[in-house]
C-alpha cells in the first residue's frame, strides 16, 4: 500500500480513464481492446480505483501512471452513477476456457460433502447486480481476457438485458423497455430478473490473440469499444529519449544510441506489421518497458537484448508460416543485415528459411536495429 502524498482530483485522471468512465456512464458496458502491451490492464486498474472514489483514502498504485486512489471533492457529474455514493463496489473476474454461466450468473453445483445435494451459485455478475439494486449503491464488474472464455455462454440470458434501456431504473420500477430474463432462485426455482441501472461492466480483450475465437457481432454491439494503440512517445519517454528521433551513428557511442535504435526500429516494425497483418497485430510499447532503462552502456545493451527477444518472438508469431514476411521485417535480403534468406528445394518445392544468430551480439543487434530503422 502506498501513502498518498497529495489528494488527486479530476485533473489527475488520465485521458483514457476519463473516456472509459464517460462511456460507462452512458453505455453501461465497455470493452478495452488493443494490441498486447498497450496498457489494457493498467487502464482496468486505474478505472477500478477511480470508480470507487475513496474519499481521503490511501491506496495502491500498481504499475505505470495510475493515480493513487485518494480523492477529494464530490464525485464528478460525468461519472457513472455520481449520486450513488453509499457503497461503490468493484467485482472482478477473469474469463478462461472453463468459464460457465453458473460462474458469472447462477447455476447448480454439487454441495461439498453431501452426496446427491446441490446448491445455487451466485456468480460475479449476479452478486454485482444484487449489490447495485440497493439504494445508494453502484457496482462495476471487471472482466479481464473476456474473449479467452465462451463469453456469450457465460453471459447467457443476461445478454438481453445488458443495454441501458433494458435495465431497471434506479427506483427499481420496471418500464415498458425493461427486459426481464429467467434465472435460478435461491431455492432452485425459476424467477424473473433484470439488471439494475447502476451496474456497469468493463472488460478487456486482445483481439489479435490467435488462441481465441473472435466475439460475435451481436455480443459486441452491446458494448462500447475503447481502443488502445502503441505509443512510441511513451516508450521514448521511458527510455529517457527526446520526443523527436535523432540520427543514428554508424557505431554507438553510449547508452542513448542503443535506446534510440530500439525506439526507431520499434516504430518501423509496427508500421510493417500494420501493413502485413493489420492494426490489432502490432506490438504495444509496454511490452518493451520491462525494466528501468540504465544509463551505462552495459545496462543499455542488456535492456535492448531483452527487448529484441520480445520483438523477434512477436514477429515470428504474427507472421507464422510466412517466411518472406519475416525476412522483410528482418531485412534478411539486405547484405548489411545479420540475417539472410536462404532458399532450397525439397520434394520439388521451394523452401525458404532465415539463417542468422539466435542471440545477436550487442554490435550485431545495434547494426540490425539501425538498419531496420533507417531502410
Amino acid at each position: 500500500m502506498g501513502q498518498a502524498t497529495a489528494m488527486p482530483t479530476e485533473a489527475d485522471i488520465s485521458p483514457d480513464a476519463r473516456a472509459v468512465l464517460k462511456a460507462l456512464a452512458t453505455r453501461k458496458n465497455v470493452i478495452i481492446t488493443g494490441p498486447p502491451g498497450t496498457g489494457k490492464s493498467r487502464l482496468l486498474n486505474e478505472v477500478r480505483e477511480l470508480f470507487q472514489w475513496k474519499q481521503g483514502a490511501t491506496g495502491s498504485a500498481p504499475t505505470g501512471r495510475i493515480p493513487i486512489p485518494a480523492t477529494s471533492g464530490p464525485i464528478p457529474s460525468w461519472f457513472p452513477s455520481p449520486d450513488q455514493d453509499v457503497t461503490r463496489a468493484v467485482f472482478q473476474t477473469v474469463f478462461d476456457q472453463n468459464t460457465k454461466y453458473r460462474d458469472f450468473m447462477r447455476g447448480l453445483v454439487p454441495k461439498v460433502g453431501e452426496a446427491g445435494a446441490f446448491m445455487v451459485t451466485s456468480g460475479t455478475l449476479y452478486r454485482a447486480a444484487v449489490h447495485a439494486r440497493h439504494d445508494g449503491n453502484t457496482a462495476l464488474v471487471l472482466v479481464d481476457e473476456i474473449n479467452r472464455g465462451p463469453a456469450v455462454a457465460a453471459f447467457g440470458s443476461a445478454l438481453v438485458g445488458l443495454e441501458p434501456d433494458k435495465r431497471l431504473p434506479t427506483d427499481g420500477t420496471a418500464t415498458e423497455t425493461t427486459q426481464f430474463f429467467e434465472i435460478l432462485g435461491d431455492g432452485g426455482e425459476h424467477e424473473s430478473f433484470a439488471l439494475p441501472h447502476d451496474l456497469y461492466i468493463l472488460a478487456a480483450m486482445n483481439e489479435a490473440d490467435t488462441s481465441v475465437e473472435p466475439l460475435d457481432v451481436a455480443f459486441l454491439r452491446r458494448f462500447h469499444l475503447h481502443r488502445l494503440e502503441p505509443q512510441a512517445n511513451v516508450l521514448r519517454e521511458h527510455l529517457g529519449l527526446d520526443p523527436t528521433p535523432s540520427p543514428l551513428p554508424e557505431t554507438p557511442s553510449g547508452a542513448e544510441d542503443y535506446y534510440e535504435a530500439l525506439a526507431q526500429a520499434f516504430t518501423k516494425i509496427n508500421d510493417q506489421v500494420l501493413l502485413g497483418r493489420g492494426q490489432a497485430y502490432q506490438l504495444g510499447h509496454g511490452a518493451l518497458m520491462h525494466a528501468s532503462a540504465g544509463s551505462d552502456v552495459g545496462a543499455a545493451q542488456e535492456y535492448v537484448a531483452t527487448a529484441w527477444a520480445t520483438i523477434r518472438g512477436h514477429i515470428d508469431e504474427v507472421f507464422y508460416g510466412n517466411t518472406r514476411a519475416v525476412s522483410d521485417v528482418l531485412r534478411a535480403e539486405n547484405s548489411n543485415s545479420v540475417y539472410s534468406l536462404e532458399e532450397s528445394t525439397f520434394a520439388g518445392q521451394t523452401v525458404r528459411r532465415i539463417s542468422g544468430p539466435l542471440r545477436p551480439t550487442s554490435e550485431e543487434l545495434y547494426k540490425l536495429l539501425a538498419l531496420i530503422a533507417t531502410e
